[in-house]
């Protein structure tokens, strides 16, 4: 009884294993295939170890043989994906590097002090901080004395730098996205592209990454931007975004350390909290820390201007 059960959850779990299979090859450039490529690595890993076992528990013969042989090799693959997504490195940064933390808050009512606080580590970096709700309001929490608060469009920007800049540039129904060009010690003159996508998973995102990215070029020189930073709801390596935003490198597969996933804040298993930056800028360290509230981590950012 207990082999012919052991079907059920081997069948199962190499469904799984195949549709991941298939989505890490389509990537996210159809609408259906965009759930198969939103399968999580681990996710397909811990399939990987149901199939394994249970396939051990199969009645004796080729097929289970043959079954064990493929979930070992799905174990092997699927884990060699997971681990994709964390890195060991220690990446240094330089004494003039132009550092940046980017946060979607997701507008805190209640808990906006909290959320202010939980960015008070960081003090004296360039803060970037999508949907920020009232947490403009104990701004001083985390500021030091002269630097310069920005707000446009969805997004809120303080840090040690001079404001030249700030103009929303995108706000619809595909997105938000506002412009942020500052001078700041050691990097001189960068510009920023703040942006928020919309998160209804049921919304084709490579249409939809398209019009967005049409809609930026009518009002921006791509070619003037040094960085693009926000929450996506496009995971790392999309296709989506790497078409929309061709000559941007995802900063944390350059020189990511820790745990390369944002959302959800607690057990994060989605990549979708990036920062694009183009190759003009060097990325020296990018890491994603858990705030403690609120519902994505946080990207800190370390980068300099390459010297030519």
């Amino acid at each position: 009884m207990v082999r012919r059960l052991a079907i059920v959850p081997w069948a199962s779990a190499a469904l799984v294993c195949l549709a991941w299979m298939v989505g890490c090859l389509v990537n996210d450039r159809w609408g259906w295939s965009q759930w198969l490529w939103w399968i999580p690595a681990p996710v397909a890993l811990a399939s990987a170890l149901v199939w394994l076992a249970s396939a051990r528990l199969l009645a004796p013969g080729s097929f289970r043989r043959w079954a064990s042989i493929a979930g070992g090799v799905s174990l092997a693959i699927t884990a060699g994906a997971t681990m994709r997504s964390f890195s060991l490195a220690n990446h240094a940064h330089g004494e003039s590097s132009l550092h940046l933390v980017c946060w979607n808050a997701r507008w805190p009512g209640e808990q906006a002090r909290a959320s202010a606080q939980a960015l008070a580590p960081w003090a004296g970096r360039v803060m970037i901080i999508s949907n920020p709700g009232r947490i403009a309001e104990h701004a001083s929490i985390w500021m030091r004395d002269g630097e310069q608060r920005a707000e446009a469009g969805t997004f809120l920007l303080t840090g040690p730098v001079r404001m030249i800049e700030v103009r929303p540039v995108v706000q619809g129904d595909d997105g938000f996205a506002t412009l942020f060009r500052f001078e700041a010690p050691g990097t001189g003159a960068t510009s920023v592209l703040a942006i928020d996508l919309p998160s209804n998973p049921f919304r084709p995102r490579y249409a939809a990454m398209a019009r967005f990215a049409a809609q930026v070029r009518a009002s921006v020189d791509l070619g003037t931007v040094d960085l693009i930073v926000g929450d996506f709801n496009c995971t790392r390596g999309s296709a989506s975004v790497h078409e929309a935003f061709p000559g941007f490198r995802d900063a944390w597969s350059l020189v990511g350390q820790g745990w390369g996933a944002s959302w959800p804040r607690e057990r994060p298993i989605l990549h979708i909290d990036l920062a694009l930056v183009a190759d003009r800028l060097r990325a020296e360290r990018c890491e994603l820390h858990d705030p403690g509230v609120g519902h994505h981590r946080l990207n800190t950012l370390s980068c300099s201007r390459e010297r030519r």
